[in-house]
C-alpha cells in the first residue's frame, strides 16, 4: 500500500498530496460517503491528467489510465480496480478515515468502491443520450 501512495505522490506532487490528505482529515472522518466519493475521484481525475499516454504495466498510473479507457472495467473489478480500490483504501487510513462502512441496515460499502464508481462515470450524462 505504501508503495501505491508514493506512486501517487510521485504523480501529482508532494505538495498537492499534502495538501490533499490534509483536506481528508479535516471534512474526510465525517463526511457522507457518496459526497467525499467524489472529491477523492477528482483527485484521481487530477491525477490522469498528469500522467504520460504510456505506463509501466501493473503500475498505478497504467490502471488509472486504463479505468479512465476502459470504465466497464470496474465491473468485473479487474486487477486495475484493486490497485485503485487498495490506493484509496491507504489514503483513507492516512486521513484517519474508515473506508469500509456499514449501513444501519446491516450493508457493508466502501468509500473506495463508490469513489472508483464515480472516477468510472465521471463523464457520463445520461440526460444527454436521448
Amino acid at each position: 500500500m505504501n508503495e501505491l501512495i508514493d506512486e501517487f505522490k510521485e504523480i501529482i506532487g508532494d505538495q498537492q498530496y499534502l495538501s490533499f490528505i490534509a483536506l481528508l482529515k479535516n471534512i474526510g472522518p465525517e463526511a457522507r460517503t457518496h459526497r467525499i466519493s467524489v472529491v477523492i475521484a477528482s483527485l484521481l481525475r487530477f491525477a490522469v491528467n498528469l500522467l504520460p499516454p504510456d505506463c509501466e504495466d501493473g503500475s498505478l498510473a497504467q490502471a488509472l489510465l486504463t479505468l479512465d479507457e476502459e470504465p466497464y472495467l470496474v465491473h468485473e473489478q479487474s486487477d486495475e480496480y484493486e490497485t485503485i480500490f487498495a490506493l484509496i483504501d491507504g489514503l483513507c487510513n492516512k486521513a484517519g478515515m474508515v473506508n469500509e462502512r456499514e449501513s444501519a441496515r446491516g450493508e457493508v460499502y466502501s468509500i473506495a468502491e463508490n469513489t472508483i464508481q464515480e472516477y468510472a462515470a465521471w463523464y457520463n450524462m445520461p440526460w444527454e443520450d436521448y
